[in-house]
């Protein structure tokens, strides 16, 4: 379609410029020196015009008959539609990909709108995940220094556990020295009381001895007794006083044979103190101690019956005296 006000001068000056330029006045050329403006079949048109008016064509031409003329004609109008058509196919194939294009304009508006959403979005995660970043920063700050704090425990713990160690390592070598002392107590109080125990059976044995000693001694002042009695039957008015003396020393010696049973029942006792000597040292000298008081009690004894055996000895010494005596007087 021309532009508005072009004109059949207009394509002719286009053309004579054109041909002044020595250039070939094509439908093209004249439209790109219009500016690219107008239809090619008005151009077209105007150009046949001008030819057929001014006849210039055909001076140059000379020998071209009219039937070339036609032909040309009519080659210059199929190419015209050829190129129409191309340039038709073009506009539909442009505007196509004109809407295409509009199309995927739309299409990259809708992307960018959901990029910008997805933006947005990805800005708010951002800033939540910055949120959570600086909160879990902190956390990790707390738990840092719950770390160290738990860290120093575990070493004050560990120093602690390692006196401990030491505490209980120290009360095991006591505990050691003391077991040690302990039986070394055990084994020196053991052979103690085994040698208190020695002692003590020999002291036994001793006190039996002089015991069975005492009892023959006993059984030999009886016989003497009973002698002296069978010697004083004949005297009994002179030996009545001799004869309660001697039911006296009888008692005194059967007081003496309670205190000779009295002896054998505190040995016996003492043996039997003897056997719980082993839980009680301080029991065992008590004992010991008894034993050795009834002994000298019973040596006292002994001695005091031997001197009033003398005396009696002595006693009946004067009575055969004065019985010899009576008897040489009568």
């Amino acid at each position: 379609m021309a532009r508005a006000g072009l004109s059949r001068m207009d394509i002719k000056r286009a053309r004579d410029a054109l041909l002044a330029q020595g250039q070939h006045p094509s439908i093209d050329a004249i439209r790109i020196a219009l500016g690219n403006t107008g239809s090619k079949s008005t151009i077209h048109r105007y150009l046949k015009e001008l030819e057929e008016e001014d006849g210039a064509s055909l001076t140059r031409t000379g020998s071209l008959s009219d039937a070339i003329q036609d032909l040309v004609a009519r080659l210059a109008a199929r190419l015209h539609e050829e190129a129409q058509t191309a340039v038709d196919q073009q506009t539909a194939t442009a505007a196509a990909q004109r809407l295409q294009a509009q199309a995927e304009v739309a299409k990259l508006a809708g992307d960018v709108a959901a990029l910008r959403t997805q933006l947005a979005e990805a800005g708010a995660a951002v800033v939540r995940e910055q949120a959570a970043h600086a909160d879990t920063q902190s956390l990790l700050q707390q738990r840092a220094l719950d770390v160290e704090r738990l860290t120093q425990q575990a070493h004050d713990l560990t120093e602690r556990l390692a006196e401990h160690d030491g505490f209980r390592r120290s009360l095991e070598e006591k505990l050691q020295h003391a077991h040690e002392a302990l039986e070394h107590y055990r084994m020196a109080s053991k052979e103690q009381r085994e040698q208190e125990a020695r002692r003590h059976e020999q002291q036994v044995q001793q006190l039996q001895a002089e015991l069975r000693q005492v009892n023959q001694t006993l059984i030999v002042k009886q016989n003497e007794i009973t002698q002296l009695n069978r010697d004083n039957a004949r005297l009994v008015a002179e030996a009545g006083a001799a004869t309660r003396y001697l039911r006296e020393q009888q008692a005194h010696g059967e007081q003496l044979q309670n205190a000779l049973s009295q002896a054998l029942a505190d040995h016996a006792r003492a043996k039997a103190e003897h056997d719980a000597l082993q839980t009680t040292a301080r029991a065992q000298a008590t004992e010991l101690t008894q034993v050795r008081e009834a002994r000298e009690s019973l040596t006292a004894d002994l001695t005091k019956l031997a001197a009033q055996f003398d005396a009696q000895q002595q006693l009946l010494g004067d009575y055969r005296m004065r019985l010899g005596l009576t008897d040489a007087a009568g």
